[in-house]
């Protein structure tokens, strides 16, 4: 029997055996995981602001995409499997851009299976068939994607060879591949994209095997390990998930090489980490699938790291928009007595409190890989704390990577932009229209939005959380008979007033729990069943009501979002003496269109010693986007310009006249022209 046909009976096996779950993260049978999501399709938008979100997702972004992908002029990445595949030439017949195009090309095509997942497009059913079938015949018969190298090898060149360099992301894009066939599957009960999924796995397997070192060096950005834990869930093949196993304990073959180094989080042992360290796409992708191995293993001295990694983060590395990454290039281990051992990271974590904002660097795939971890580490918590922080990153970290019209992008997201700061960066501070060198942030902006869903609620024995507050319904079978019908009707993160309705219910008892979130002031949360109040828990907690339920039964959860200002801490010093204003989970910014003619960004102060300051609220729509500004009064300092060749000055003394300042949600900046921005303001 051919050996790469054994995972494919494996997985039949499991589907006679009634593997059956289809979530988009399926922790449902995790024996370590406290809860897991419902099924890809089970959770509907309802309109509000992430609901308009996936609207401009269907319509806008996975088109548009599609557009550039298919134009060898912008992309050339669909060329490349075309090429691949041996059915057309691109630009000359040969691979073109970079390596980890095929995983970001793979990424789209999650995106657009999971759209398929909600609206049963039969088109792009269709569409989705003719890709898989080129992706197919693209990979190589042992279950080896990477066209940078396929396509030399079919062409004869005996120089193109596999691994030669780690940072040509094969196990990237293989793992993209494994990850979008399983969402692929899940949201048409196919099979064809699975398939070479499998050999995927298969060549893994046998590369594990055989070329450990090799494969343990080339872990580089692994989403290979998320993939494989995801097979593993489909499949329930225990080979996948001791795959799964196999490939991180590999990871710890090489601290002490040549290779070694924090940049790919790889000097120290495994177990042995407890900051977060290196390029922080890598760190967060390595984390996340770390938390899906402690899900299916329980792997205690895993979970020890994570914990400590976490809390590293966000007490130390974390912006208040929930991003992550703050440096082009750093330095690791920073400050080290044994100077041989500090190599450069790119794209890197930093020291502590190490937070620019001018040149924050910030990858958007930096904060989508944040989410991810911090979903899991509350799938196998049950912490509120990782929900809250899933919701900062959501809403202030992965909605700014694309504009409101779905077609610009932002690969870095600085808190500040001055266009008198003109020292050349190596990416734009404005979203553009392409990313040529560097397509990584585009379609995994995209998937992350199509998929939003899918956070919003979550299951466990007995229980329903609702996790996200936002205008949504939920349709799903419930495990021991039964159906869960129910509806959230709330125009949230604008207003704090939420309203869920059962519109059918299971006849046992169920658990409902409601996220308090952590950012709320103590009392600052209310809560009635049926019109009558009943306790709340603290803020940072679920509060649980547990009862018989019936259909039409209300809950209501009125939360206060008021505007509150953030201080940093001062080791912090790029926010020293600053304020950041955030509103519920929204974090808000100054932008120079909002401001007065005479009045320039960098002399705007907030007093606060007389008070707090006033704020008023005010809808707008921005491209297309109905958004809720925020006005205050503010003081604009009237100093004169700085002159080029002025380092320091004496103060001057004009005096200072107040104004209405306008702020602007975050994740809404850049969409009305360039223009300066700051998400810290000087207070008085």
């Amino acid at each position: 029997m051919n050996r790469l046909a054994i995972p494919l009976l494996g997985f039949m096996a499991a589907v006679a055996a009634g593997a059956g779950e289809r979530a988009l993260v399926d922790t449902s049978r995790s024996p370590h995981a406290v809860l897991g999501m419902f099924g890809i399709d089970e959770v509907r938008w309802r309109g509000g602001l992430l609901g308009g979100r996936f609207d401009v997702c269907r319509d806008t972004m996975v088109p548009h995409l599609w557009t550039i992908f298919r134009d060898d002029q912008e992309s050339h990445a669909w060329s490349n499997f075309l090429i691949a595949a041996g059915l057309g030439r691109g630009r000359d017949g040969r691979f073109h851009g970079p390596p980890f195009n095929d995983g970001d090309f793979l990424k789209w095509l999650e995106a657009l299976a999971q759209v398929y997942a909600v609206t049963r497009d039969p088109a792009l059913d269709r569409q989705m068939d003719a890709i898989i079938a080129t992706v197919v015949k693209a990979q190589r018969e042992d279950g080896y994607l990477h066209t940078q190298k396929i396509i030399p090898q079919r062409q004869g060149d005996p120089r193109a060879r596999e691994f030669e360099d780690r940072e040509h992301f094969e196990t990237y894009n293989m793992g993209h591949l494994i990850t979008a066939a399983c969402v692929h599957h899940r949201a048409t009960g196919k099979v064809t994209l699975l398939d070479a999924a499998l050999r995927a796995a298969a060549y893994l397997e046998r590369l594990a095997r055989e070329a450990p070192d090799e494969l343990a060096r080339n872990a580089i950005c692994p989403s290979h390990y998320m993939g494989v834990a995801e097979l593993h869930r489909v499949t329930r093949d225990p080979r996948h998930l001791a795959l799964l196993r196999t490939l991180i304990e590999l990871r710890d073959r090489v601290p002490g090489t040549a290779v070694a180094a924090d940049h790919n989080q790889d000097r120290v042992p495994l177990r042995e980490a407890r900051e977060a360290v290196g390029h922080a796409v890598r760190a967060n992708y390595l984390y996340a699938g770390l938390a899906d191995l402690f899900a299916e293993t329980g792997d205690e001295g895993i979970a020890r790291s994570l914990k400590a990694i976490a809390a590293d983060v966000a007490t130390q590395k974390l912006y208040v928009t929930g991003m992550t990454g703050a440096l082009y290039d750093g330095a690791s281990p920073d400050g080290s007595s044994r100077h041989s051992t500090i190599r450069t990271v790119h794209q890197a974590y930093g020291r502590d409190y190490q937070l620019p904002n001018l040149t924050a660097y910030n990858e958007t795939c930096a904060t989508i890989g944040y989410a991810m971890w911090m979903w899991r580490q509350f799938a196998v918590t049950g912490d509120a704390n990782h929900a809250d922080r899933f919701e900062q990153a959501l809403y202030n970290g992965i909605l700014p990577g694309i504009s409101l019209e779905g077609r610009h992008y932002f690969y870095v997201n600085p808190l500040r932009r001055m266009a008198d700061f003109t020292w050349p960066l190596r990416w734009s501070r404005s979203r553009t229209p392409n990313i040529k060198s560097s397509f990584c942030c585009p379609p995994n902006v995209v998937r992350t939005i199509a998929e939003a869903h899918n956070y919003v609620y979550a299951r466990s024995d007995g229980a329903v959380w609702v996790n996200l507050y936002a205008a949504s319904s939920l349709d799903s079978a419930w495990p021991g008979g039964g159906r869960l019908r129910l509806r959230q009707e709330t125009d949230y993160p604008w207003e704090g007033a939420v309203r869920l309705v059962f519109d059918e219910v299971p006849a046992s008892e169920l658990a409902l729990r409601l996220r308090i979130p952590g950012w709320l002031a103590p009392g600052g949360a209310r809560l009635r069943v049926n019109g009558t109040a009943v306790p709340v828990s603290a803020p940072g907690t679920f509060a649980e009501v547990r009862r018989n339920w019936k259909a039409g039964d209300v809950v209501e959860l009125d939360l206060d979002l008021a505007p509150v200002l953030l201080e940093a801490n001062p080791l912090v010093e790029e926010t020293f003496n600053q304020v950041a204003l955030r509103r519920g989970p929204l974090v808000y910014c100054v932008e120079a269109a909002d401001l007065p003619g005479d009045v320039r960004l960098a002399d705007v102060v907030l007093p606060v010693s007389g008070g707090r300051p006033v704020f008023k609220r005010e809808r707008r729509t921005i491209a297309g986007a109905d958004v809720m500004m925020l006005t205050a009064s503010a003081i604009a300092g009237g100093t004169r310009p700085w002159a080029k060749d002025e380092l320091y000055r004496e103060v001057g003394d004009a005096a200072p006249r107040s104004f209405a300042l306008t702020f602007t949600p975050y994740f809404a900046w850049g969409n009305r022209g360039e223009g300066d921005m700051t998400v810290w303001l000087p207070r008085r």
